[in-house]
């Protein structure tokens, strides 16, 4: 038996149990073992807490979790016992053990912290896939809404790093003048204008080239509003709720062009793969940062999940098994 983090029913963070279940199964065709040394919380870990029936027996939630391997696949050959791995699957990281697919695993360059290697894949990776299907190009004008987030903080600094202006909304304004270090150009205090308004006063009125939204509801048709003609706009995150409306004409009479960014469906094509096989030997390197705002023991799942939710923070909460 192993130690995980589970719940029996959807709800708030307070649903979560540290209980005893049983190991995976030896991995499969393709898959690896391997022994939780951090787990990331991504946005999908929360969402799915909230929103997914768990199954009976329930079934152990959880991306993005970092380890070593102890057990390979019968046709795994570039990964070997012992190894450092960054892995992402649509449930098991919240536990002390878990299978995962060789193709969404990522060997962990030497000497980089296990914390933060399991924030890349989700995070930095989504980022970059964002401003790609954004059509970004150096020198452009890029809005990012959640800028703090996990996603957020990538995004900032990968569009900074390729020449861009950015600017950032959030709650608090510490954590935006936190990321100015990381190349936010200027930060948007959501709430105290519209962004619309504090955009385009920034901009001597032009609207921006890129929106990247990671909150979703209605923040997304608040920042397509605040970009130009023409523009596109990327929708990442969808914590502010699904069920919304985007206003056609707006799309329509502005040429603006709106487009999902999931990643999870397409880590094992191998164009991301080596996208986030690069993301890990930046973070390696300093080149990019990826900021942990908290680390909490898995055995205070509840505590941590909490954490994750509450908006104006900077960064990951990781927890350790």
């Amino acid at each position: 038996m192993m130690k995980a983090a589970i719940y029996h029913e959807p709800g708030s963070p307070d649903v979560l149990r540290y209980e005893d279940v049983p190991d995976p199964a030896q991995p499969a065709a393709g898959e690896i073992l391997i022994r939780v040394e951090a787990i990331s919380i991504e946005g999908g870990d929360l969402l799915g807490r909230q929103r997914i029936a768990p199954g009976s027996p329930a079934k152990v939630g959880g991306y993005a979790a970092s380890g070593e391997i102890i057990a390979l696949g019968p046709d795994v050959r570039h990964f070997e016992l012992g190894q450092k791995v960054a892995t992402f699957a649509f449930g098991g990281s919240h536990a002390e053990l878990r299978v995962v697919p060789a193709a969404t695993s990522w060997a962990v360059p030497s000497g980089l912290d296990l914390k933060l290697a399991a924030a890349v894949p989700c995070g930095p990776g989504t980022a970059a896939l964002a401003l790609e299907l954004g059509g970004f190009k150096p020198g452009q004008t890029v809005l990012i809404q959640g800028a703090a987030g996990g996603v957020g903080v990538a995004a900032v600094q990968l569009a900074y790093r390729a020449g861009a202006r950015v600017l950032g909304t959030g709650s608090n304004t510490a954590s935006l003048e936190m990321l100015k270090a990381y190349g936010l150009s200027d930060a948007i205090v959501a709430g105290e204008r519209s962004v619309n308004d504090q955009v385009r006063g920034l901009l001597g009125g032009e609207g921006v080239d890129l929106l990247i939204d990671n909150v979703g509801g209605t923040e997304l048709m608040a920042g397509l509003v605040a970009v130009k003609d023409g523009g596109r706009a990327v929708l990442v995150g969808v914590l502010g709720g699904g069920d919304y409306s985007i206003d056609a004409f707006h799309l329509l009479g502005h040429r603006q062009t709106v487009t999902g960014c999931f990643l999870g469906p397409v880590m094992a094509e191998p164009s991301v793969h080596q996208m986030i096989d690069s993301l890990l030997e930046q973070v390696a390197r300093g080149e990019l940062t990826v900021p942990i705002d908290a680390v909490y023991p898995l055995a205070e799942a509840s505590a941590a999940h909490r954490r994750a939710e509450q908006r104006g923070r900077a960064g990951r909460v990781v927890m350790i098994p």
